[in-house]
């Protein structure tokens, strides 16, 4: 992405997306990154304004800001503002650089690409649908040009169909509720010709001759050769399992095409083939009402090997294709045309197995990883109380003599802090206020060789 126009990006930036009396938002901006990160970045930006219009910056222009005031000033929690640092550093929007001891976060603004982000050629139409795509995992590009892609429109959710439909400049209404209902109108808008067919096999549409005119973007005109013949001009392919009426919506009406060819390929599990099978895929076969021919064992291997060996991820694919047909409506023979499926292999639906697996995986281990980090919280702030109660059962003079000295060197280090703030938070929960000094408490502790419960 370029800036075609020369600008000043750090001059545009802030005379922009800085704020005063009001949150300045630049819709692009809000579009490419989203409500909450873009929340944190005009935040950051009128902090840059701040410490410079007060000579606070430091040299290489970076500043402090700490992740209690990113908290406060931006109603958020502490888990989102980690996610969201996380991914401003990804965005490329700025850096930080952790400092020091407590840790302090010093930001560094990237105005060269908030810029760019600000001044791209992209509407804000086209931005924001990139963004729901990014992040809800919606990417539909398909055409419905052929059997699959209409297959592949009713495994769409009703949600992923109804953003197909902002994609493709498609209106619908309130009546439109219905899964089968926005499929029947994206048809409709987009093939209007295939709603209109009349027949009952594609067989029906070349009998003498076996040939087929199909011209796509062409509007329908359905002319009697004399031959006899049909031309259809449609820009869809119809499959030769799907049977067309008028009366009912097309996605919803598939039959086997060529029956008595079909019904040969199916063949019973002998008794000596059964001994070669996988039981396992078998038993799966057995339950859907499906024989597990050597055709289809022969399929089943290919897919597995696809997802590198993992029967469970199989399975998953075998019950979501066994689904798909079953929702559909005048299959004459549901075990012969699911062969048919398992021999096409569909790699979108493998990928798509693969990637919740991943996902799942990932989750798995990112609870671990949260439940483990809270045991450790726990546990330290556990620790933490004790050393607290054994504290204050120290003679009171000397408790007071050491709280003095970590209060000063807590706030030698802590100059931000706000003074009356602190005294506030002693006198009403000194409890809390110990907490906050801990650190430097331990600090003079050792120093003076005073043991304190157990060493923290």
């Amino acid at each position: 992405m370029e800036i075609k126009m020369k600008i000043d990006s750090k001059s545009f930036v802030l005379n922009t997306l800085s704020q005063d009396a009001s949150w300045i938002t630049n819709k692009k901006i809000f579009f490419t990154l989203g409500h909450q990160l873009t929340q944190i970045l005009v935040y950051l930006i009128d902090q840059y304004k701040y410490f410079e219009a007060n000579n606070a910056l430091r040299q290489d222009g970076s500043f402090y800001i700490s992740n209690i005031d990113l908290q406060v000033y931006n109603t958020m929690n502490e888990s989102q503002i980690q996610t969201l640092k996380k991914r401003g550093i990804e965005e490329g929007i700025f850096k930080i650089s952790l400092e020091g001891i407590p840790v302090k976060s010093y930001y560094y603004l990237n105005f060269d690409k908030i810029a760019e982000i600000g001044a791209t050629d992209k509407t804000n139409n086209e931005l924001a649908l990139e963004y729901f795509k990014k992040t809800t995992g919606v990417d539909i590009e398909l055409q419905v040009n052929n059997e699959e892609d209409i297959l592949n429109l009713n495994k769409l959710s009703y949600k992923e169909l109804r953003f197909y439909c902002k994609r493709n400049n498609i209106t619908y209404t309130g009546k439109h509720k219905t899964k089968n209902s926005l499929i029947e109108l994206i048809l409709e808008k987009q093939c209007p010709e295939l709603l209109k067919a009349d027949f009952s096999t594609v067989d029906d549409i070349s009998s003498t001759s076996g040939q087929k005119n199909i011209h796509c973007g062409i509007s329908v005109d359905e002319k009697i050769s004399t031959s006899g013949q049909k031309n259809i001009h449609c820009e869809e392919i119809v499959s030769s399992e799907i049977q067309w009426t008028e009366n009912r919506p097309l996605v919803e009406e598939i039959s086997a095409h060529n029956q008595e060819q079909i019904n040969q390929e199916q063949n019973t599990c002998h008794v000596h083939e059964k001994n070669k099978k996988d039981e396992k895929i078998e038993n799966l076969f057995h339950e859907l009402g499906i024989n597990f021919t050597d055709t289809n064992e022969s399929s089943c291997l290919l897919i597995l090997d696809k997802f590198e060996g993992n029967k469970i991820l199989l399975e998953k694919y075998l019950i979501s294709i066994y689904n798909q047909l079953k929702k559909l409506t005048n299959i004459k023979n549901l075990p012969a045309l699911f062969s048919k499926k398992l021999k096409d292999i569909d790699y979108s639906l493998v990928n798509k197995i693969k990637n919740e697996n991943q996902n799942e995986l990932k989750k798995v281990q990112k609870e671990k990883k949260i439940t483990k980090d809270e045991e450790r919280i726990k546990e330290n702030n556990e620790k933490l109380d004790k050393y607290i109660d054994e504290f204050l059962k120290l003679d009171k003079n000397i408790q007071k003599n050491i709280v003095d000295l970590a209060e000063q060197n807590y706030l030698k280090e802590n100059s931000e802090i706000n003074i009356e703030m602190l005294k506030i938070i002693k006198k009403n929960t000194y409890r809390v206020y110990l907490k906050m000094i801990h650190f430097k408490i331990l600090e003079v502790t050792k120093k003076n060789n005073l043991k304190v419960g157990e060493t923290l």
